[in-house]
């Protein structure tokens, strides 16, 4: 999970979504490489809806949900 927080935004094989922000039970914010753009993820009624692809069944929140559960069992989203 180390590269999640990585600044490195160049190389979309080595990170292909980079953690950008973090606000538990709110929004998730990421940058997306193979999209080439960020990524906005927040909570409706308790349920991840991702506001670029307008769904809640995309890659970003699963990408979404595995870190809210990373949060909850840890209390931290970093190895």
């Amino acid at each position: 999970m180390q590269w999640l927080g990585s600044d490195d935004n160049g190389s979309a094989s080595n990170n292909p979504i980079i953690l950008k922000q973090f606000v538990d039970n709110k929004y998730t914010i990421v940058y997306d490489n193979t999209l080439n753009h960020g990524v906005i993820v927040e909570r409706d009624e308790g349920v991840p809806f991702c506001k670029s692809c307008n769904t809640d069944g995309c890659g970003h929140v699963g990408f979404t949900i595995l870190l809210e559960q990373k949060y909850e069992n840890d209390g931290t989203i970093f190895d």
